[in-house]
């Protein structure tokens, strides 16, 4: 655990590797690989439920009213 780590790097692989380095009992890190689980489907449920609302913004964005050509023919 010497190596810097100068860029961030998101893979699960690369976490769960860095967790089986730490010193733990089985259990412990099996509930430190299911907390982290945990989390990312959190992090992916707010980033939909963000992208949702922002879809529903966008979608509901006021728009020019037209009228319909009966209006101006009379």
């Amino acid at each position: 655990m010497s190596a810097k780590i100068s860029k961030s790097n998101e893979s699960l692989e690369f976490f769960n590797s860095r967790l089986d380095e730490v010193r733990m009992s089985g259990h412990e890190r099996l509930k430190a690989k299911a907390r982290l689980a945990q989390s990312e489907a959190f992090a992916d449920a707010v980033v939909a439920l963000i992208g949702l609302v922002k879809r529903a913004f966008k979608s509901s964005a006021p728009r020019p009213y037209r009228r319909g050509p009966t209006a101006t023919a009379g």
